[in-house]
This record gives structure tokens, C-alpha cells and sequence, in this order.
């Protein structure tokens, strides 16, 4: 059986990780070329997820597997 992406703890981790590398929320925007910073704040509230495409991005510039930026619903948030 495959499991759920707990979203919100995946959001808490995301955000983790991003003030962890010393990326801000505007950095990300840039990078990512979003419009506006707004999807990036409900991946930090678990609301929705990044695309695969931002996934891929964000795993290399956070140097982890895409599978490392989400938290089964099985799984505590893991150490970062």
C-alpha cells in the first residue's frame, strides 16, 4: 500500500529547510520564477504541495533527494 504525504508536516519541513540553508521566501520566488510568493506560503501551511518541477528545483538546490523534501504520514518530521 502506498502512503500519504502528510502535507502540513511536509510544509513545516519545506520551511525548515529553507531557513536552514539561509534561503528566503523571495529567494525561492526568484529561483522558482513564480509570480508571486503566495504558493510558497501554502506549501509552509501544508495547504498544497510544490510541482514536480518545483520539487526537482528545490531538491537540487537544497542538495536532497526530491523523496527527502516530503514526510509520509507514517513518519515524525525527520532531523534536518
Amino acid at each position: 500500500m502506498y502512503e500519504n504525504i502528510d502535507m502540513e508536516r511536509t510544509g513545516i519541513l519545506l520551511k525548515e529547510m529553507f531557513d536552514k540553508s539561509g534561503y528566503t521566501v523571495k529567494d525561492i520566488q526568484k529561483i522558482l520564477h513564480l509570480s508571486c510568493p503566495q504558493p510558497i506560503y501554502r506549501w509552509f501551511k501544508g495547504n498544497i504541495l510544490p510541482s514536480v518541477d518545483h520539487l526537482y528545483v528545490l531538491s537540487r538546490l537544497l542538495k536532497v533527494h526530491m523523496e527527502d523534501l516530503l514526510v509520509p504520514q507514517c513518519e515524525s518530521i525527520r532531523e534536518v
